[in-house]
């Protein structure tokens, strides 16, 4: 088997950028569209997220057995391919979202976000099935695998920092026509990651050939829900992913919120956030395999975990000023972006825990099943921001929020992340039974 090489890795990452440009644009500032620009209530938009994410739950399983299917199919590549087929949808369908037909009614404006925004979501999941599966026939050295599940995360916060850098510019360029800031920054976006998805499809290799199993060996979807139930490790992972995305993007979400209410209107941090995640991911992904390697992968998580709860908890109950909102920043980035990082690496072995456990991979299956914990962080999230902006009596447009509403923006900020690193301790510390050798550069499992 080849070695990957250094543009393997760079195109593996640029998969991710492609991803996280148009997710990082809806994650952040989509609520912030909603409520000011298309004009649907906090609560209404909370909703819409938490509605497209049950509709993920019927879809994201058929998905990823319809992947599964047509990667059974394929002599040969089975993965890059979807790289150039599941660009533009997805590209398309995010323009769209931030773009609604002038003269909607409140009724039709609400029908056109649940819409555009359900169907994001299905073009994302085919698009990102695939490429997540891509590491799995890139390579089966648990080192490799590593350093792929770091160039993700790379990407992935390159991704993410790009939209939280222009979109602050463009709302304040075009502060007296908000919907043309959002369409033109998604523009952007999408331009953007439709090049990062062709560059990713042109450096990246499949060099692992997993041959379509037999008919008589196939495995029904009900078997494979019921190997996954018994998979605690992947369960681990899945849910950790889904609490560590709540807290991210439910913050992400609430953070415009805070800095523009509890802080005069210091958005700049914003722009300050986005460059301390971007050092935090370049000291953290360089470390995060000789840290394994040297500590294992459960004590990092659960230490990580530990003092994100305990930072999380002190932010909230010390005074809200820009000093320490910015220190909080600086201490909080790299327990949240180390996990993220480990979370790749742990999800392609348990990948191959599954295959140990049943015969059969069914990468599409898997990965569309971790993709919809994912997506249920989100959803979360935004549920959480919305209805929790609804609850303590967040007024658009107005001047001065009451105290009330202060403070639960605050909670929103601090508490809802610290909550959820909390669920992330318990689990990896009662479900993460995987052995380090498995991660570090253990036995290599037989091709399927």
């Amino acid at each position: 088997m080849k070695a990957l090489t250094k543009m393997n890795r760079v195109g593996y990452a640029l998969g991710d950028v492609g991803n996280t440009l148009t997710f990082g644009m809806t994650s952040a500032f989509l609520l912030l569209y909603y409520t000011d620009v298309l004009g649907i209530s906090a609560a209404a938009a909370g909703t819409l997220f938490l509605v497209a994410r049950i509709w993920d739950g019927i879809n994201d399983p058929m998905m990823g057995a319809f992947c599964d299917k047509m990667f059974s199919k394929r002599h040969g590549e089975k993965f890059r391919p979807f790289l150039i087929k599941g660009s533009w949808p997805v590209v398309l369908c995010a323009i769209l979202v931030f773009w609604a037909p002038a003269g909607l009614s409140d009724i039709q404006k609400l029908i056109w976000a649940y819409a555009t925004y359900i169907l994001w979501g299905m073009a994302y999941t085919f698009v990102n099935i695939p490429y997540g599966s891509l590491a799995t026939v890139m390579t089966n050295d648990p080192q490799e695998r590593a350093s792929l599940a770091g160039a993700r995360s790379v990407g992935g916060l390159v991704g993410g920092i790009i939209p939280a850098i222009i979109m602050p510019l463009f709302l304040s360029v075009f502060a007296d026509e908000l919907s043309k800031a959002y369409l033109y920054a998604i523009t952007i976006m999408g331009i953007l990651s439709f090049i990062s998805y062709l560059l990713a499809y042109r450096f990246t290799a499949e060099h692992i050939t997993h041959e379509p199993p037999a008919q008589a060996n196939a495995v029904s979807l009900p078997a494979t829900i019921k190997t996954i139930r018994n998979n605690k490790p992947y369960l681990c992972v899945a849910l950790a992913s889904m609490f560590l995305l709540t807290a991210m993007l439910g913050q992400q979400s609430i953070l415009y919120y805070y800095l523009a209410e509890n802080l005069s209107g210091s958005v700049w941090l914003i722009t300050a956030n986005s460059l301390i995640m971007m050092v935090s991911i370049a000291v953290c992904a360089p470390l995060a395999g000789k840290l394994v390697a040297q500590f294992g992968v459960k004590p990092i998580m659960l230490n990580c975990f530990a003092l994100a709860v305990v930072v999380n908890l002190i932010a909230f109950l010390l005074p809200s000023n820009i000093y320490i909102t910015l220190g909080y920043l600086i201490l909080h980035s790299p327990c949240i972006l180390l996990p993220s990082i480990l979370f790749w690496a742990n999800i392609a072995d348990c990948i191959d825990h599954n295959y140990e456990l049943s015969g059969v991979r069914n990468e599409g299956v898997l990965y569309s099943s971790y993709s919809f914990m994912r997506k249920m962080g989100q959803a979360i999230a935004g549920f959480i921001a919305g209805m929790g902006l609804n609850i303590v009596g967040y007024t658009a447009g107005l001047g001065s929020q009451t105290m009330t509403t202060l403070m639960g923006i605050k909670g929103v900020m601090f508490l809802l992340p610290g909550f959820c690193m909390l669920a992330c301790f318990f689990l990896y510390q009662t479900m993460w039974t995987l052995p380090d050798k498995t991660i570090k550069g253990g036995q290599t499992l037989p091709q399927a």
